[in-house]
């Protein structure tokens, strides 16, 4: 597999919710808040300057914003971890590009777990932990249940708690479209031993064919793909079915679920098309020719999966992303408690994938429309009151 398709593994219409914790009422949006966020960023980082690399960005992998205020961004450039203060000016580089010891050969995601930051290197697998203050302190490994190659989809709490879904089998390459069961697992601290409590389904995959021969896999495109939230006292998975987001505590144990109305918007010819421009600005013209080839060969399902994100913000509520429909320049989300009330909701841009919500804050990436560079965007965040 290749390291845009490894990368893309990890992981980029209106929606109707029920919750089930008991009952399956549907919540009233008419008793939900409504909250916003200005029309522009309050921050944005990132240039096409050549001549200034450092605040420039070759794909933003995840950010954090510090107490402090200042940003720690990661980045699959030459300088994959930078640090930028609170008016976004660059502040020097925390770790550098490579195989050493506190260097980064590719930096697939970065996380936030109270006073401690990780970034999982996939070229390796290794995980570097880092204080807030961007000392390095150790290197680690995430330990794996029996058969799992990596985890696919992770998150942590604020108390260092770690949850992870599986991939799938070491080895096992199928042609076309398939899809597999993994496990579900908690570990206390980064490396503690796994302790399974579920198994989902897994990413929905291709695999990628050369003249007969299976060359690779990659998430099926506006497949089902596995997300995962936890918070002080719960677990929140998503795998885009019908019986919706699952909700456990941390001990695993079945708190109930918030049921997704399956009514995804259509996959259309635009979207295919947009998805092969969005990726071609990623892996660089060069490569358009083989990109259009190896979309040709897909299959596209004729509906996008329910949910594209789940993100657990920084009061411990569950953000769930729809699919947007073809060529809209905004989606809404929706804003559950753990118990399934619908708290409230947001419109934000279509194309912010976000790293971080905070009290009243939503940092994440974006593309430059016009220059096709990635940028950092914090936006501000109004908790409003109910309408």
């Amino acid at each position: 597999m290749t390291r845009h398709r490894l990368l893309a593994a990890f992981g980029v219409g209106c929606l109707f919710f029920a919750a089930s914790c008991g009952g399956e009422s549907a919540p009233s949006e008419g008793a939900a808040e409504v909250w916003s966020v200005d029309s522009a960023p309050a921050l944005s980082i990132g240039l096409s300057d050549a001549e200034n690399l450092d605040a420039a960005f070759a794909r933003i992998t995840g950010a954090t914003r510090l107490p402090d205020g200042r940003i720690l961004v990661g980045d699959v450039g030459e300088a994959p971890l930078k640090l930028f203060d609170s008016a976004g000016v660059f502040v020097g580089r925390v770790a550098r590009k490579g195989q050493g010891p506190q260097e980064i050969e590719f930096l697939a995601r970065l996380f936030r777990c109270g006073d401690l930051v990780y970034t999982y290197d996939i070229d390796g697998r290794r995980v570097l932990q880092w204080s807030l203050q961007g000392e390095f302190q150790r290197e680690l490994r995430f330990q794996l249940p029996a058969l799992q190659q990596a985890p696919y989809a992770s998150a942590c709490n604020a108390a260092g708690t770690f949850v992870h879904l599986g991939w799938g089998q070491r080895g096992v390459l199928v042609a076309g479209y398939h899809r597999d069961t993994v496990p579900a697992w908690t570990s206390a601290a980064a490396d503690s031993v796994p302790a399974v409590f579920d198994s989902v389904p897994s990413s929905e995959r291709w695999g990628q064919t050369h003249e007969g021969r299976i060359v690779g896999t990659m998430p099926f495109p506006f497949g089902k793909q596995p997300h995962v939230g936890i918070g002080a006292d719960f677990i929140a998975i998503a795998t885009g079915d019908p019986e919706g987001v699952r909700i456990y505590g941390l001990d695993g144990s079945t708190r109930g679920r918030i049921v997704l109305a399956d009514s995804a918007p259509p996959v259309t010819p635009e979207d295919v098309r947009l998805l092969i421009e969005r990726e071609v600005i990623e892996v660089g013209e060069t490569y358009r020719r083989g990109v259009e080839r190896e979309y040709a060969a897909v299959e596209f399902p004729k509906t996008k999966s329910n949910v594209s994100a789940l993100i657990v913000d920084s009061e411990g509520l569950i953000w769930i992303r729809p699919p947007a429909s073809s060529g809209a320049l905004s989606v809404r989300w929706q804003i559950f408690r753990p118990d399934g009330e619908l708290r409230a909701t947001l419109i934000l841009p279509e194309p912010l994938e976000i790293f971080e919500i905070g009290v009243d804050y939503i940092l994440g990436r974006e593309l430059d429309p016009s220059a096709g560079v990635p940028l950092l965007r914090q936006y501000r965040l109004r908790r409003a009151a109910p309408r």
